[in-house]
């Protein structure tokens, strides 16, 4: 049993150092993102490991907090990095269709206006406080 610890304790640190190598030198931002996700994955296994070879179930509740944070974190980035590698077009929240992404309304959502009005790019009202003939 001892053994096979050792092992897996040295296959660990072994993914770990190799994963802690990809956070720092990148090259992108997406790449730092994936192994950082990696690396808790990494640490949740060794915790994990711990658990199981001292037979202490009181490590169990971190596991679930580092599975959580892990999630959020990397659905979080993911949705940063989409946001991001879309702002070179007209709006970040505005796809192909024209639609905003999620703000339940066809169209624009009243966010874009023609050129020179000083009415684009506004807050996002969700179609509260605009009416038809207010102008700008």
């Amino acid at each position: 049993m001892d053994t096979v610890l050792s092992v897996v304790i040295a296959v660990l640190l072994a993914s770990g150092v190799l994963v802690t190598v990809r956070l720092v030198r990148g090259p992108s931002t997406l790449d730092r993102a994936v192994a950082l996700d990696a690396l808790v994955a990494v640490v949740m296994a060794g915790i994990g490991v711990l658990t199981a070879a001292r037979g202490i179930p009181y490590y169990l509740p971190a596991l679930l907090v580092l599975s959580f944070l892990g999630f959020t974190g990397s659905v979080s980035i993911a949705r940063f990095l989409a946001l991001r590698d879309e702002a070179g077009s007209e709006d970040a929240d505005v796809g192909d269709d024209g639609g905003g992404a999620d703000d339940g309304e066809g169209g624009d959502g009243g966010r874009t206006a023609a050129p020179g009005s000083g009415r684009g790019r506004g807050p996002r009202l969700h179609g509260r406080g605009r009416e038809k003939g207010s102008g700008g």
